[in-house]
């Protein structure tokens, strides 16, 4: 493959990237407004810095400690050089190239199906894109990574990214769950596999020891509205001295199937059912061991989830007596599913003539 080579001046580097001239200057004490990329989500980190903000009822809101004492800074792509500087014949310089491989993400994006398709791309329950070989740049663009001059608040806010299932697959409208559902279900809810959340990330333990412990969920899935569309969801569970908070946020895995669920995989499920008495619980703890419900979860608002909260004391994780009900955030981005929405899931389909 031939390689693109752009050598670095010592005031200043341009970057030809996707037919996007990208240009830094790096004298000191310049006005921070002097280029796009200094108001992308990359540099300025500002999707987290938002999500976790009291203002939009984040985290913060139990923790009381500001953004700027987390010491979240290594989230922050501060030069070119942390995707596109390359060493050759013992001086760096800038390749567009080295930026489009996938280590230049990995190294902040640890994406598991990723590295599971690269072991085995004929496993059946690889991601269908990983397995063919595709890399992030054939579906992100260059706008994404780079930012266009708009200091977007996250990644899920409009207009953020450019990826959409519709630009590689243009036949979507020919797609029988499309049409029954009008599109308003994205095609990620029948998509993908599964999405990972994070369980009881134990705060202090980030606090005292800037370490972050928590405990993952696997094989269930939650659903939301984001952008006028029934979106997968995860979750996050937060405690923070005996404090506890839960965030659900649309979310994409990168662990796409060809085929897609089944109608009953979603509508007029026993956990819907008992998701209508009261009696639905997401996670139990039996003998030290948290183990949670399997299958596709809708998120209701004011539902009472019934989570189990933990302490993690010396190693060890240890069920708090009596938390208090846990305030709920929905990211900013998304909302439940409405009292119809939920009626029309639960209600046995009519069998197919």
């Amino acid at each position: 493959m031939k390689r693109t080579i752009l050598t670095a001046g010592p005031f200043s580097a341009m970057i030809l990237f996707g037919g996007v001239i990208f240009l830094q200057a790096q004298n000191q004490g310049r006005d921070s407004n002097s280029n796009f990329y200094e108001k992308s989500l990359h540099y300025t980190n500002k999707g987290l810095e938002y999500w976790y903000s009291k203002a939009n009822g984040g985290l913060e809101r139990i923790t009381g400690i500001p953004f700027a004492k987390l010491g979240c800074d290594g989230c922050h792509v501060r030069t070119c050089d942390t995707c596109h500087v390359l060493e050759v014949d013992g001086k760096p310089v800038y390749s567009s190239d080295r930026a489009k491989i996938e280590t230049a993400c990995e190294k902040c994006h640890e994406i598991e199906s990723q590295a599971l398709a690269r072991k085995n791309p004929g496993d059946g329950t690889a991601d269908v894109h990983f397995a063919r070989g595709m890399k992030c740049m054939d579906c992100h663009s260059a706008r994404e990574i780079h930012g266009d001059g708009t200091p977007y608040d996250s990644m899920q806010a409009a207009g953020a990214m450019d990826v959409r299932c519709e630009k590689c697959h243009a036949d979507l409208a020919k797609c029988p769950s499309s049409a029954t559902h009008k599109g308003k279900l994205d095609c990620s809810a029948c998509h993908v596999r599964d999405i990972p959340s994070c369980y009881n990330c134990h705060f202090d333990t980030k606090v005292s020891e800037k370490k972050s412990v928590s405990l993952p969920l696997k094989n269930v899935m939650f659903l939301i509205n984001h952008e006028g569309k029934v979106t997968p969801a995860n979750l996050h569970t937060f405690v923070y001295q005996n404090r506890t908070m839960v965030v659900f946020a649309p979310s994409f895995s990168h662990l796409i199937m060809k085929e897609g669920r089944k109608c009953v995989d979603c509508h007029a499920t026993a956990l819907l059912q008992e998701m209508k008495t009261g009696a639905f619980k997401p996670v139990v703890w039996e003998k030290n061991e948290l183990k949670s419900a399997s299958g596709i979860i809708p998120v209701l608002d004011g539902f009472k989830w019934n989570f189990v909260f933990l302490n993690y004391l010396k190693g060890r994780w240890m069920p708090i007596e009596k938390p208090a009900e846990p305030l709920v955030n929905y990211s900013g981005f998304s909302a439940p599913i409405t009292k119809e929405q939920f009626a029309r899931l639960a209600k046995p389909q009519s069998p197919k003539p």
